[in-house]
């Protein structure tokens, strides 16, 4: 067993998580409720932890959450509509509607 990823925000590890198992690896969600304790321990200890579970998928893991990150530095795009800024996750524009073309 093997950690893999940690981040403060847990929704980031568990969206790591499942990217991780929507891809055949199979892993464990350690620390999940543990911000509960960061006043006895270092705020570092109580982030929650995606860990691998065969060490062999290291490599495989490491390239599919490396890939994650990229897609996650994606520019923002302008609506060609009302010329509004809408993030990368968008396909329509958050002001008018428009469809990202």
């Amino acid at each position: 067993m093997k950690l893999i990823y940690t981040n403060e925000n847990r929704i980031m590890v568990l969206n790591v998580k499942n990217v991780l198992m929507s891809h055949g690896l199979d892993v464990v969600l350690n620390n999940e409720f543990a911000s509960s304790a960061s006043g006895g321990l270092a705020p570092f200890d109580t982030w929650p932890e995606v860990w691998l579970l065969n060490n062999d998928d290291f490599d495989k893991a490491k390239k599919v959450i490396d890939l994650i990150a990229l897609e996650s530095n994606l520019d923002n795009w302008h609506c060609k509509n009302c010329q509004e800024e809408n993030n990368q996750s968008f396909d329509f524009c958050w002001n008018c509607h428009a469809e990202n073309t």
